[in-house]
């Protein structure tokens, strides 16, 4: 599985959300590979199975034919792993 943490520049909220994601990754116990890029790059094609990104970019993001997770609070850890399971779930990685 590939996870495509979003931002506008790919330059510094970036890192935190890819480091937020890898930490809750581990406590639930899911292997996956995170990437940290930008709207623009994630245009011309990652192949990703899970973007995550701030509510700031829903928008831009909606034509994206994967799931998402869309961040208020970058640094809220609980947000995050609340809504990434939630997404896990649906894929069959966590058990209900």
């Amino acid at each position: 599985m590939k996870i495509a943490a979003v931002c506008g520049m790919g330059m510094g909220t970036v890192f935190l959300i890819k480091m937020n994601v890898e930490e809750v990754l581990r406590e639930l116990n899911v292997p996956a590979e995170v990437i940290a890029t930008n709207i623009s790059s994630l245009s011309i094609g990652h192949d990703t199975d899970i973007i995550v990104a701030s509510v700031d970019f829903e928008k831009l993001l909606t034509d994206k034919p994967v799931r998402k997770v869309f961040l208020k609070n970058l640094l809220d850890k609980n947000e995050l792993r609340a809504k990434l399971s939630v997404v896990l779930k649906e894929m069959g990685y966590l058990k209900t």
